[in-house]
């Protein structure tokens, strides 16, 4: 038997239907080719599932996995992910967070959750030190996320962690997210994609985790050493410094400078509310109350957030920008309110935000009318209505039915036009950078696997000058150049699916030789830099298959309409449009696509992958 260091070495497969729960050993041969994380997670739906399958059937397969990293004293190690197909995109589905239900996972003695079929009834999981039990949910089925964590603990007992999904996950909202760590200092979420709404279709509420078992490190006092020299390093990062003081809302004032920040549905470069929504005037209103931390981190970006009508995770950039900028409303204790509203019911922030944003400007351009809406007025600014919105999409009701079909499906259900103000990429509603500011992000919005990404490759990090050494980024590339973005993108994607599958927090941003020599050192499985990156291009080549066989093409790999020919008027990126064609053949060239984004067959078995895609695309020849 494999003595396994950093892993648990075993893997929890549920049945919903039939009720039954298996434990299968972890494989050598899958750690080698797959690392962990989201590359198992790739693994076992491409052996799993037919890529076609209806997101909400019993046969969809909902995965969980953390990494060989997960729990150790590597700094942000606290990561887990979640994949299946999607139902808001139709097409390879993905999310991630932090917090500590990943490292409680392993404790309690694996290092995933397989889950298919769909319960009769209502259930949540109860997985503690090995062992596992499928438990009836039924009075828990319609409470919030806050709610049912907190039943849950009174159940199980106060050092339980529990993930779990609101009534948007249950009402199948194509956006619906899992939260996990929820009180009294949460929620962290896997946001994207629709996780929660695939849980949701499976009649599974919440997975309660607790266990006491140890996360062995093949050599901890290496471990420790490098750990120790690296920690300075990573602390001296401007963006560190910056999310240990304000979190991701520290940035607001710089990306609204570069014209990053979106605007009334991204066709404003400037907006006068900037200045009462920035991270400052958070804790100046007593709104932000003080700092947190996932496992083993040192930068403590989570922050606490308390008014008289919310308690709990205090907003992000991402939810600033969705719920503020995009819809011109500048009220930092709506957005609070917003934010709260939106983890209770369990629904993704930004996808609020841009379906809502496409909702507004499809109204004010008599594409929809009252009759749709249920006799809503609908317009920018106007947080009352927003927060009857988010309430709506939470609980499926009304106009809300429509929204929580997100952007693209609306926008097709509605037709007249409207799918032009619907910001999306691949299904997937833009995050909120606008690609005219950072064009090398634009081409990654295009061709990530989950659709508008911005977190796999962060690539306007590039733009901004950092440079990745061990990657061979030794250039700054100005931000409005398309030259060579095409390997910049191509390189960071890659990199990122070896850090999603460690995994860690993007935020601590690790050197890559210095996390190849911590891999290595925690697991004992020597693995160096390249070999790392040919696992990071496996994985997402195997995910573009998936797509692939979902119909996704090069006509796919784009950017909505108005990135492409409407330069903003104002603001750090005016006069700027993405020039995506040049930018996307340098990138086909680099990955190895054909011309129509079908990875190649000589590359598919130079990663020795070809069989597993052939079986998802028999097509492929």
């Amino acid at each position: 038997m494999t003595q396994w260091f950093g892993y648990i070495g075993r893997i929890l497969y549920v049945d919903l239907s039939r009720e039954k729960t298996e434990v299968r050993e972890l494989r050598e041969e899958d750690v080698d080719m797959f690392i962990g994380g989201i590359g198992l997670a790739t693994k076992i739906l491409a052996e799993e599932i037919d890529p076609r399958v209806d997101p909400f059937s019993p046969d969809n397969v909902l995965v969980f996995m953390t990494g060989p990293l997960t729990g150790t004293l590597v700094p942000c190690s606290g990561r887990y992910v979640v994949a299946a197909k999607s139902p808001l995109t139709l097409a390879w589905g993905e999310a991630h967070a932090s917090g500590y239900w990943g490292v409680e996972l392993k404790r309690a003695g694996f290092d995933g959750i397989v889950i298919r079929g769909r319960a009769g009834n209502p259930v949540y999981l109860w997985i503690h030190d090995g062992e596992v039990e499928i438990r009836d949910a039924s009075k828990l089925w319609g409470r919030d996320i806050i709610e049912t964590d907190i039943e849950l603990k009174k159940e199980l007992g106060k050092d339980v962690r529990v993930a779990a999904i609101g009534p948007a996950g249950e009402r199948l909202v194509r956006y619906a997210i899992i939260a996990n760590d929820i009180t009294p200092d949460g929620p962290r979420v896997a946001g994207r994609t629709g996780m929660g709404a695939v849980m949701g279709s499976k009649n599974l509420k919440a997975i309660a985790v607790r266990g006491k078992g140890q996360i062995r490190v093949k050599d901890p006092r290496r471990s420790r050493s490098i750990i120790t020299r690296i920690l300075p390093l990573v602390l001296s990062y401007p963006t560190s410094q910056i999310y240990a003081v304000h979190g991701t809302p520290g940035e607001i004032e710089e990306f609204y400078e570069y014209g990053d920040m979106p605007i009334k549905n991204f066709t404003e470069g400037e907006w006068e509310g900037i200045k009462n929504i920035t991270a400052k005037r958070f804790w100046e209103r007593g709104i932000v109350k003080g700092h947190r931390a996932c496992w083993a981190c040192p930068i403590h970006c989570w922050k606490y957030a308390e008014t008289k009508d919310a308690k709990g995770r205090a907003p992000e950039y991402e939810t600033i920008a969705a719920l503020g900028s995009l819809l011109m409303i500048d009220d930092p204790f709506y957005i609070e309110k917003a934010n709260d509203l939106c983890n209770r019911y369990g629904i993704d922030t930004i996808s609020t935000g841009v379906t809502i944003a496409w909702a507004i400007e499809s109204f004010e351009k008599g594409l929809l009318t009252k009759e749709d809406t249920g006799g809503l007025e609908l317009r920018w600014g106007d947080p009352d209505l927003v927060l009857k919105l988010i309430e709506m999409i939470g609980r499926r009701e009304g106009f809300g039915k429509l929204l929580g079909e997100g952007c693209r499906l609306a926008s097709r259900i509605i037709g007249r036009g409207s799918e032009r103000y619907c910001m999306h990429v691949k299904g997937l509603e833009m995050p909120m950078h606008d690609p005219r500011a950072f064009k090398g992000m634009g081409l990654q919005y295009a061709t990530s696997n989950r659709g508008a990404c911005h977190l796999q490759g962060l690539v306007f990090r590039i733009e901004q000058g950092q440079r990745v050494y061990d990657l061979r980024i030794y250039e700054r590339p100005d931000r409005f150049d398309v030259k060579g973005k095409g390997r910049i993108v191509a390189t960071m994607q890659i990199w990122h699916e070896v850090v999603e599958s460690m995994v860690i927090c993007k935020f601590i941003d690790i050197p890559p030789a210095h996390l190849a020599g911590l891999y290595s050192i925690v697991t004992g499985r020597r693995k160096n830099l390249q070999q790392l990156l040919t696992a990071g291009k496996r994985i997402f080549t195997l995910k573009r298959i998936f797509n692939v066989a979902n119909g996704i093409r090069r006509k796919d790999d784009t950017l909505p309409e108005r990135f492409l020919k409407e330069p903003l008027k104002e603001g750090g990126a005016k006069g700027q449009v993405v020039e995506l064609e040049p930018m996307l053949k340098e990138y086909y060239e680099f990955m190895g696509w054909d011309e129509n984004g079908i990875p190649k067959k000589e590359v598919l078995k130079e990663l020795g992958i070809y069989d597993l895609a052939k079986k998802m695309f028999p097509e492929i020849g």
